[in-house]
């Protein structure tokens, strides 16, 4: 648990402190806020956006009441998001467009467990769960 001293934990004593210079340095304003419609916000073609705008997600706040691996990420548009770079790569490298040609695997040969024979490392002497 985190220690509280004068009703802020040290994350956001921290936070305080430092909010100065993250304002004078930040590229938004109370005129210019970011969110999920800002243009720096969407996968427009630009290397900056990563959003999609789609489906009504734009964030969430964590919920602490479950488990850390329980995020239901059903109405992320992985499809269209990402930015230029993370779609197209950059100076010959990577992309998500280089990484679906080269790849074994798409919807229709999806990878899963049977696909690979792992009986070897077994009878070497690897771990494994039934």
């Amino acid at each position: 648990m985190a220690t509280v001293i004068n009703g802020q934990t040290c994350l956001e004593a921290r936070g305080i402190e430092e909010r100065h210079n993250e304002i004078v340095r930040n590229d938004y304003s109370i005129n210019n806020q970011y969110g999920p419609t800002h243009p720096n916000a969407l996968s427009d073609g630009d290397p900056k956006g990563k959003g999609t705008g789609h489906n009504g997600h734009s964030h969430f706040l964590p919920d602490c009441t479950k488990p850390t691996n329980a995020i239901d990420y059903s109405n992320f548009d992985t499809d269209h998001g990402g930015g230029q770079y993370d779609i197209e790569g950059r100076n010959g490298i990577g992309g998500r467009n280089r990484a679906i040609v080269n790849s074994l695997y798409s919807a229709e040969n999806p990878y899963g467990l049977g696909l690979v024979d792992t009986i070897e490392n077994v009878n070497d002497g690897q771990y494994y769960m039934k």
